[in-house]
């Protein structure tokens, strides 16, 4: 009793049960209601001009002889014999002048039970009156009791019998259709829920069809977005639990390697080892704090202290810092900077932003080579671009070079390639700045761009620094 279509279907069938009885009641109404049949005849009269014609008849012959013929052509002709209707003639003391039955010929009848008789009027004078009765009436102008019913229904009862029929017809049809259009509705529910009985069995995969009315339609597509969104972050969640354990096991085990030598004397126990020891911690260090800013900014976490910063500004002091290890590699470093690009944003975040990618761009770039640093703006964005003429980017490993651990140099250590999450912290502290990060390369060999866009609302002349 608590489902839904059950519900729905108890709801269909009250209202169609209510529906019914209206229809009862009034048809009820109808075939009891003598005044209705009453004004039937008076409308039927008048606007046949029975008693006019009578009146005429009267006028012509000074009496009522031979008006059995007319009034027979008119029972004959209008109301089909005696199926429905009786037409009596009566003069104004009752006596009967006209029924269709001749042994009720000058009997006499009580006019106040002759309802909506007609007045044959001639020169202002009442000559007779005019009624129709239905058939039970017309024996002794009296109800037929209940006990002999007559066998030739009147017009009313037929179209009360008629109301009934079609009533209970459209109640079975209204029931039926309420069963059928209540399954089709509580349909696209049944599925949303084995929809998310499937994800909490860590079906991700499972997806429910999209089909019903619109309402349904965009559930459904939110419920597969989230199933997907589900289905993403869990492939993210094992990807990242085994580049982390990837990662940490080779710090770890030379770690322990190293302790275990010095344990066995394989290895003195002086400065040299233990400073050896020691850039290991830190690199495991510097691996858990990439990790644990990384988590957050994807999680929408990470503190983002917003301040004016003069994105050109930080560029400079940034390639400033810079500036001595691209000396020692020999590789030219030169920016081109607008001289004032105003955005609102974490100055030490856009700072790590620049300091990340100029790592990468170093640690790229051959000797000889050249890293170009351009920061410029328009109305709308500013626009921070580290351009290289180091190795390049394969197109295959374009889309991923943003992604935790990878690394487009399979064969190169961490010692020499870094963690992989210098790209992958760019791209999240941009998207919590709300902006974008893309990188361009025309292949191997041929240098590569990446290109850091954020919202700003100035900008101003080009500056040049070498």
């Amino acid at each position: 009793m608590n489902r839904l279509w059950v519900r729905l279907s108890l709801a269909f069938a009250v209202v169609t049960l209510f529906g019914l009885a209206a229809v009862i009641l009034s048809a009820r109404d109808i075939s009891s209601d003598k005044r209705i049949f009453s004004f039937l005849r008076a409308q039927f009269e008048r606007n046949n001009g029975l008693a006019s014609s009578l009146a005429d008849y009267y006028r012509v012959h000074q009496d009522w002889e031979g008006v059995d013929g007319l009034l027979q052509g008119a029972q004959a002709t209008v109301w089909g014999g005696d199926r429905r209707l009786t037409l009596i003639l009566v003069d104004p003391q009752g006596a009967i002048l006209y029924h269709p039955e001749p042994e009720r010929m000058g009997q006499q009848v009580d006019l106040q039970l002759l309802q909506a008789r007609t007045p044959v009027v001639v020169d202002g004078n009442t000559v007779a009156y005019l009624a129709v009765l239905p058939k039970e009436q017309s024996e002794d102008s009296r109800p037929t009791p209940p006990s002999l019913p007559d066998p030739n229904p009147d017009l009313l009862q037929e179209v009360s019998r008629f109301l009934l029929q079609a009533a209970l017809l459209a109640a079975t049809i209204s029931l039926i259709f309420g069963l059928i259009a209540s399954r089709g509705l509580t349909a696209p529910l049944n599925r949303l829920v084995e929809g998310a009985r499937a994800i909490g069995a860590h079906q991700l995969s499972y997806r429910v069809p999209v089909k019903g009315s619109q309402e349904f339609k965009e559930v459904a597509r939110a419920f597969n977005d989230m199933a997907a969104a589900l289905e993403q972050a869990e492939s993210l969640r094992r990807n990242l639990l085994a580049d982390v354990a990837h990662e940490l096991r080779t710090p770890l085990t030379v770690l322990e390697g190293n302790l275990r030598a010095i344990l066995d004397d394989v290895y003195a126990l002086d400065k040299e080892e233990i400073a050896r020891l020691y850039d290991h911690t830190r690199l495991l260090h510097h691996l858990v704090d990439d990790l644990h800013e990384l988590a957050q900014a994807e999680a929408g976490q990470l503190p983002i202290q917003r301040q004016p910063v003069d994105l050109a500004e930080l560029a400079l002091e940034t390639v400033d810092l810079f500036a001595p290890m691209a000396e020692e590699k020999g590789v030219d470093l030169h920016v081109a900077a607008d001289q004032s690009v105003n955005i609102s944003g974490d100055r030490a975040r856009l700072g790590q932003v620049m300091q990340n990618l100029l790592v990468n761009a170093l640690r790229h770039t051959p000797s000889g080579g050249r890293i170009s640093v351009r920061v410029a703006a328009d109305t709308s964005t500013a626009t921070f671009e580290v351009t290289d003429t180091g190795e390049g980017i394969a197109p295959e490993d374009l889309p991923q070079v943003f992604e935790r651990f990878y690394r487009t140099d399979k064969a190169r250590a961490r010692d020499t390639g870094g963690a992989g999450l210098g790209l992958a912290i760019v791209r999240a502290l941009t998207m919590a700045h709300g902006g974008s990060v893309s990188a361009h390369s025309e292949g191997r060999g041929k240098g590569s761009t990446f290109r850091v866009t954020l919202p700003c609302k100035a900008g101003s002349q080009d500056a040049q620094r070498d």
